[in-house]
């Protein structure tokens, strides 16, 4: 059966306006590797190689870009600002809510619970109001298959937060080299501005101020892109490491110190420590650190990244973590209650976050009852409560009974355990699988389109680049490639 024209597909890109869209297996090869060619040149002009971190991912994006319509555009834009909404509300309540019991619900580490409520407890002026410093969030959507001739139903199946700039500046040089090559002019418009994506990502920090990215164990992607964009506009980044941090006693600062770093050379207002180490002072700061390189900090260090992190601590440990989702869920007819949220955008939510069950939740209690006496674990998956890429996924259909009912066991006490993954439950949802040409080796292959949204201070940027490839799990790091997106 013919695609309905309302769904998403890709397209070859048109030579001039008014002409027909055409499926990238309606041309030739060579006309195809040529696009291929242009298309990394030009993102190569946006950002020089050496640039582009590890795999070069610039040379796995397809030429071929995603067409949408207006219908996906309005679905985003209501979707981003119902989640925006809820999660604003829910993290602000967090801890003065007892009646909501979020700490006893999605539990998190020691450490971290002392942190957030440190924070918590530090006036405005020191932790600003979260609605005001949300950081950049980037939602992975799943696409459930559009239905009699409308368009596809956008899933959230989770918030990555916990990197400052997570596949921003990837997008944005992608959709700018589709610009540059007559995107704009050739009837079709790019879906998302690449400076307005540049322009939220500068949002995050104060130019004036001197700018340092801590980042450990993540090769990394965007951080090393930002880097160069960062000096052509005269701001110098500094990259440190964890191990570079260091205190400094300030009696009149809040939590009693200042935060510093090993100086790098020629480093201007430097001070000496007892150990006699030149350190330079960090006025703020991003994090590309996992949450394992978090908890080997000292309290004292985490507080004063926190008052200088620009992607909230709040956002890293609470956003990020994939068990909001199903709080988000539970949370719905309060919100709605409390007029926090119209009835409007609950449905919204209600159909554009993946069903997800927690630990300790009733909803397990009912879960784990009916998985004893169907076959219900085959459409469900375990996800990685913190992970990202993938990791650590298992699928229902891949374990045999006893396994998985030996693993939702374990999910009654919702307390972290060191050394034993967390998991959440969700629904496996039947992708939509799409016509799409990741390169010219493997031809025209059906494979499912996973989407991304970028988001800074709670705020829709666009959408972000889609994810595609072979096997159930799709991701850029396990061999997948990457598309951009245009609308007529």
């Amino acid at each position: 059966m013919k695609k309905p024209s309302s769904a998403l597909h890709t397209i070859l890109l048109p030579s001039t306006a008014g002409e027909q869209h055409v499926s990238p297996q309606d041309s030739d090869a060579a006309t195809r590797q040529a696009l291929i060619n242009e298309l990394h040149c030009n993102m190569l002009k946006c950002s020089p190689s050496e640039t582009w971190g590890a795999g070069d991912i610039y040379q796995t994006c397809s030429p071929h870009p995603v067409l949408i319509t207006p219908a996906h555009r309005k679905q985003l834009q209501s979707l981003s600002e119902a989640l925006s909404t809820a999660i604003i509300d829910v993290v602000n309540r967090w801890w003065s809510d007892t009646e909501a019991r979020f700490p006893e619900r999605m539990p998190i580490e020691p450490f971290e619970e002392d942190l957030l409520r440190w924070m918590d407890s530090q006036p405005d002026s020191a932790i600003r109001p979260f609605e005001t410093c949300t950081g950049s969030w980037r939602p992975d959507m799943l696409l459930e298959p559009a239905v009699d001739g409308g368009i596809e139903n956008y899933r959230i199946c989770e918030i990555n937060a916990r990197f400052c700039m997570n596949g921003f500046l990837v997008t944005a040089y992608g959709q700018q080299a589709l610009l540059d090559m007559g995107v704009g002019r050739n009837g079709l418009k790019g879906v998302t501005d690449p400076e307005t994506v540049k322009n939220g990502l500068n949002s995050l920090y104060n130019p004036s101020l001197p700018l340092h990215f801590c980042k450990g164990e993540e090769p990394g992607y965007d951080i090393h892109l930002y880097r160069h964009y960062a000096k052509s506009l005269g701001i110098q980044v500094r990259l440190i490491n964890p191990s570079d941090l260091r205190l400094f006693e300030s009696p009149t600062s809040p939590g009693g110190y200042k935060l510093y770093c090993l100086a790098q050379e020629n480093a201007s207002g430097t001070v000496a420590n007892e150990n006699n180490e030149t350190l330079e002072e960090i006025h703020q700061i991003g994090l590309e650190l996992h949450q394992r390189e978090l908890g080997r900090m000292t309290p004292q260090m985490l507080q004063q990244i926190s008052l200088r992190c620009f992607n909230d601590m709040r956002t890293i440990l609470l956003v990020h973590d994939k068990r909001l989702l199903g709080i988000l869920i539970q949370e719905l007819g309060n919100l709605v209650t409390r007029n926090v949220l119209t009835p409007e955008q609950a449905t919204i939510l209600h159909r554009g976050i993946v069903p997800t069950i927690i630990p300790g939740s009733s909803q397990l209690s009912h879960f784990i009852a009916e998985c004893c006496t169907s076959s219900l674990q085959d459409a469900y998956i375990l996800k990685p409560i913190r992970s990202g890429k993938g990791a650590g996924i298992l699928f229902g259909d891949q374990l045999n009974r006893g396994e998985w009912l030996s693993k939702l066991k374990d999910m009654r006490d919702p307390h972290l355990q060191l050394g034993k993954t967390a998991y959440v439950i969700q629904r496996r949802i039947e992708h939509s699988l799409y016509e799409v040409l990741l390169s010219e080796s493997d031809g025209v292959q059906r494979y499912p389109l996973i989407g991304t949204f970028m988001m800074i201070h709670g705020k829709l940027l666009g959408l972000g680049l889609w994810r595609s490839g072979p096997g159930r799990i799709c991701a850029l790091s396990l061999g997948g490639g990457w598309i951009c997106s245009v609308e007529e």
